[in-house]
């Protein structure tokens, strides 16, 4: 009887929550030296330098946590941009994610549900899956 009310809960949780996949990407190019980041085109005259790809590598724990690089937010913001800032550009435009081994609400459900089944008979162990992440860009400088 335990375990159904745990799941009836977990169940009951997960269907209710807000999903945040990540910060939201520049609309508009800064005016101070950060780094312009668009999933699509910029609102300004650019040259192109080339072309990043950068690969991320992390950790999900629990069914819903991700650690490291695997988050989007870090490969982005940090890995991408150093890159990018690397060959000298001012921008990252045109980028393109590939989850290369993507979690289903059910796999994510079934290891929240064993990590805390496992708390709960008294040998925490928590469940964790690999993950990688490739974020594409081309790099550009603004000529105005």
């Amino acid at each position: 009887m335990r375990t159904v009310s745990l799941l009836v809960t977990l169940a009951l949780l997960s269907s209710c929550n807000a999903v945040v996949l990540g910060v939201r990407l520049s609309s508009v190019p800064q005016t101070d030296n950060t780094m312009f980041l668009s999933t699509g085109t910029s609102p300004r005259k650019f040259r192109t330098l080339g072309f990043v790809q950068v690969r991320g590598y992390g950790q999900e724990w629990g069914g819903y946590g991700n650690l490291g690089d695997a988050q989007l937010d870090g490969t982005i913001h940090n890995a991408l941009a150093k890159e990018a800032a690397r060959m000298g550009g001012q921008g990252v435009i045109n980028i393109e994610f590939l989850d290369e081994n993507p979690s289903t609400d059910v796999e994510r459900a079934q290891r929240a549900y064993n990590t805390v089944a496992s708390a709960l008979s008294g040998s925490p162990q928590i469940e964790t899956k690999d993950r990688y992440v490739t974020v594409t860009g081309e790099v550009i400088v603004f000529l105005e």
